[in-house]
C-alpha cells in the first residue's frame, strides 16, 4: 500500500534505467503495478545506475596483478594468467577465449538458460569459463558436474571473495549476463571498465549500457541478445567467440568498451535534471 501511495502522490517516479521504466509498464515487468503505473507514466523516468570510476580502474587496481589501460591492453594477458593460475586452469596465453560469470546464481540471472547451453558449447567450442557466485545449490551441484567433466576448462568459486570479481573483469576476454530481468545491473559496467567483454540479455539497464557489435558498422561494445531462450543465448558467445579470434577487431571492441563512460558524475547531471524537474511539478501543483 506504502508502493501505491507513492507512485500516486509522488511528483517524479524513478527507476534504475530508461528500459526498466518501460518495462515496468507492462504486465510481465510490473509486480501488479503496471496498471497504476500506466496512469503515472508521465511523470516515470529512468537514470542509469553509475559506477565508481576512482576505485574500479584497471590502472591502479592493486588487486590486479599487472596495470594496464586502453593504450597498453598486452599488460593485460598478467591478469589473465594469474585468473587461470587461480582457478588451477592452464594459462593459454591469449589462445582461448576465456568467459567469466559472476553473481548471485538464480534464475532471475538467467542460470537456468546457461546451464541449458554450456555442456554442448564446451563440446563445440574451444573456450575457458569461471564462475563466481552464490545461491541455488541445483545451479553449483550443475557447475560441479561440468567442471568433473572438463577440469582443464571450467574455474568455480561458490563463495563472496571481494577480489575475485575484479580479477574476472582484469583477466576474462568476456562476461557472461544473461539475465531474465535487470533493472540495472553493475557487472557490465564494472567489466566493460576493465576491458571484459559483456555478453548480455537486451533487458533493463544492459539494454541501456551495451550496445551490439555490429561489424558492417564498426560499432558496438559487446554481445547482445533479445529472446530469452537457449538458442538465442549460443548464438551471442559463438558470435563472441568468433570475433575473439580476429585479434585487430577484438581490440578495437575492447578499447570502445573501455572508453564508455559510467561514472556517478555522468548519473549526477542527469539526476540534478530530474530534481529540477520535480521542484517545477511540485509548484505547479501548489499553484493550482
Amino acid at each position: 500500500n506504502g508502493m501505491r501511495r507513492g507512485i500516486m502522490y509522488a511528483d517524479i517516479i524513478n527507476t534504475v534505467s530508461p528500459t526498466y521504466a518501460r518495462e515496468i509498464l507492462t504486465e510481465e515487468f510490473g509486480e501488479g503495478l503496471d496498471k497504476l503505473l500506466n496512469e503515472r507514466k508521465s511523470r516515470l523516468f529512468g537514470i542509469l545506475n553509475g559506477i565508481n570510476t576512482e576505485s574500479l580502474n584497471p590502472e591502479t587496481d592493486k588487486d590486479l596483478v599487472a596495470n594496464y589501460s586502453a593504450k597498453t591492453l598486452d599488460k593485460r594477458l598478467e591478469n589473465q594468467v594469474a585468473l587461470q593460475k587461480q582457478f588451477g586452469l592452464p594459462a593459454t596465453q591469449g589462445d582461448v577465449f576465456v568467459v567469466g560469470m559472476v553473481g548471485r546464481m538464480d534464475a532471475q540471472k538467467g542460470f537456468d538458460i546457461a546451464t541449458q547451453v554450456l555442456g554442448s558449447l564446451m563440446e563445440n567450442i574451444n573456450f575457458q569459463f569461471v564462475i563466481i557466485g552464490e545461491g541455488d545449490p541445483s545451479y553449483r551441484l550443475y557447475f560441479e558436474e561440468l567442471k568433473a567433466k572438463y577440469p582443464d576448462r571450467i574455474g568455480t568459486h561458490f563463495s563472496f571473495d571481494a577480489r575475485l570479481p575484479r580479477m574476472i573483469f582484469g583477466g576474462a576476454d568476456a562476461v557472461l549476463i544473461p539475465s531474465k530481468f535487470e533493472p540495472s545491473g553493475l557487472v557490465q559496467m564494472e567489466a566493460m571498465r576493465y576491458g571484459c567483454i559483456p555478453i548480455v540479455r537486451k533487458v533493463g539497464g544492459l539494454a541501456d549500457s551495451v550496445q551490439d557489435f555490429a561489424p558492417e558498422l564498426g560499432e558496438g561494445t559487446g554481445f547482445v541478445f533479445d529472446k530469452y531462450d537457449p538458442f538465442s543465448l549460443t548464438i551471442a558467445i559463438v558470435r563472441a567467440s568468433e570475433l575473439y579470434r580476429q585479434k585487430k577487431e577484438w581490440e578495437k571492441l575492447v578499447k570502445r568498451a573501455m572508453a564508455q563512460d559510467f561514472s556517478w558524475e555522468k548519473s549526477a547531471q542527469e539526476y540534478i535534471k530530474l530534481f529540477e524537474m520535480a521542484l517545477r511539478f511540485h509548484k505547479e501543483k501548489q499553484e493550482s
